[in-house]
Order: structure tokens, then sequence, then C-alpha cells
């Protein structure tokens, strides 16, 4: 007669020798590029943590880091078959699922960031009806530290960047559209496999916020960064629309109370995070390329024509413009 096995996992759970995912009822199968030991990561096991706690370990996220899962369009395809139930992605990923999202991120639409801030507010409800009707419920949607340019040779002009060998990120719409703009040959790599390429100077331009490009490693091998960023940017916290409507509503409410604690908790640390960065990557002496008028000038000229690209390439012809105007520009 064989012996039951429920009683052993029942002494298992009260003993706390089987892990979280084990013992929740309902696990959500969640991707990010974040790396494990990262700022985001540790907020999200920090999420992990308090969301068991609430539910008594009958609700729980099982993430996978650091880009396992594949590049963010890879997270979104398996997002939509129902091989993962959600994940967080950066703006690059959002515009797989919603591509009006592409105008936040496109550079030098706003002059400030309060610019920035006040579009993403404004057009907020309007941004998360969009991902609905996509096939993707929002949990969390956020403004994100914009990327600044790193390289292992001084780019002060979009000259330079014609003579460097700069990263183009597969996922991203825009690098591609910046390329041809200014006459560069991009390197198409994805995330994962930028490291390698900088440590054998097949690429020596990336792209990245600055606290990023200290958790993926980049930053141990560039000399020189761009002075600010040319563009806000956005992250959010999704699910599959079929994974949403699978959870009670008090499921679904006690994830949006734990998401909305951790932000309260952990936005200080944002907040302070981008400049940490940038003051750790100078200790480490990697130099802030500061522009002159004329060069800053060619940029923006460069950046204008990209706007101009990939704004036709947007489903509704005025949403640039009514991004531009939602933030006063």
């Amino acid at each position: 007669m064989s012996t039951p096995r429920r009683p052993a996992l029942v002494l298992f759970a009260a003993l706390g020798l089987l892990s979280p995912a084990a013992r929740a009822q309902r696990v959500l199968s969640m991707a990010t590029l974040a790396p494990p030991g990262s700022l985001p990561m540790r907020v999200l096991d920090s999420m992990n943590r308090e969301l068991r706690r609430r539910t008594g370990a009958t609700l729980a996220f099982r993430w996978y880091a650091g880009g396992v899962q594949g590049d963010e369009s890879e997270v979104v395809r398996k997002i939509r078959s129902g091989r993962l139930d959600g994940g967080a992605l950066s703006a690059t990923g959002l515009a797989q699922v919603y591509r009006p999202v592409l105008a936040f991120q496109l550079p030098a639409v706003f002059r400030t960031p309060e610019g920035f801030v006040g579009s993403f507010t404004a057009l907020r409800p309007e941004l998360e009806a969009g991902f609905e009707r996509a096939g993707f419920s929002i949990l969390n949607l956020s403004p994100a530290t914009g990327p600044r340019m790193f390289s292992t040779r001084e780019i002060r002009s979009p000259d330079d960047l014609r003579a460097a060998r700069p990263w183009r990120w597969t996922d991203d719409p825009i690098l591609p559209a910046l390329y041809a703009e200014t006459g560069a040959t991009g390197v198409p790599l994805s995330l994962p496999e930028v490291l390698g390429a900088l440590q054998t100077g097949r690429v020596d331009t990336v792209f990245a916020p600055p606290a990023a490009a200290i958790a993926l490693q980049w930053s141990g091998h560039v000399r020189f960064m761009s002075e600010r960023p040319a563009s806000g940017s956005m992250a959010a916290l999704v699910l599959s629309r079929a994974a949403a409507q699978s959870l009670t509503p008090a499921q679904r409410a006690t994830i949006a109370e734990v998401i909305a604690q951790a932000t309260t908790i952990y936005r200080p640390a944002f907040l302070r995070a981008d400049g940490d960065a940038v003051r750790a990557l100078e200790s480490r002496g990697v130099r802030t390329v500061a522009l002159t008028a004329p060069e800053r000038q060619r940029w923006l000229d460069a950046f204008a024509r990209v706007r101009t690209r990939v704004g036709a390439t947007l489903p509704d012809p005025g949403w640039l413009a009514r991004v531009q105007s939602a933030g006063g520009e």
C-alpha cells in the first residue's frame, strides 16, 4: 500500500522545506531582463515575498531574471502564447505590444524631464487602455530613466558615431533610425550578447541608463558617457489578459496593494539611483562628454529627423504631436 503524499507535503510546508513557488496554489511565471541583485530585481523579489506573506503563500510570482527567457520580443511572444504569464518590460518591450509607446522614447521629444512626466501622466489612461486592447493587463506603469550613450572613444557628434561600432538592440526600432540618419552601421545583438561583444571589441558604443550599465557589467568596458539622456523612457509590470482574468478579484486587489506599497517604499531609491550611478561611474574613470552648443545642435537636428522617420510609422499620424502637447512642449 503506497504512502499518501499529501500529508508529507503539508508537513514539509509546515517545516518550511518547500520552495515558496511550490507552496503557492497559484504561481505567475514572469520574466525580466533585470540582472539578479540589481535594484529592480531586489524590488521584484521584495514584492514577491510580501505577496506570499499576504496570501498565506497561496499566490506567488516566479521570476526568471537576467534575460534567461530571451530578449523582450521573445518574452512578449511567450506571454501571448501562454508560455509566460507576464513580465517586467522596458519601453522597448512595451512597444512590441502597443506601438504608440514609442513616441515617449523618441529622442528630444521633450525639452525637460517635467515635460515627459506631464505627458505620461496625462496620457497614461489612454496607454493602459491600448494595452488592454492588445491583450495585456498593466499591473504598474511608470516613468523610467532614459538611456545615455557609453563608448570606448569620445563621441561628440553624429560624425563620431558614424566612425564607431555601435550596438543595435534587435528589439529596438529607434536605434536603426538614428544610425540611418547619422550614417552609422549598428551591430545587431540581443541584450545578453552585448557584454561579450564589448569584451571582444565587436562593439564600442552602447546605450543604457547609468544604473543598468553598471548592473549589466558594461561599465567596465567603456571610457565615456553622454552628458544626459537623449530621451525619457518607461517601464511596466504586465500580465496577459488571460492570466489576469484567471485571478480572483481578491488576488488582483492584493497584487495592486503590494505593488503600491513597493512603489512608495522604493521610490526614493529609484530617484537616487541615476545620480548615484553617474557618480560611481565617474569615480571609476568614466568621463562625461560635455558638448559645445554647436555640437549639441547637430545632435538635436539628427534627433528631429529620427522623430520624423519613426513618427511616420505610428498608427495615428497625430499621436506624436499629442504626446508633445500633453507635456507642454
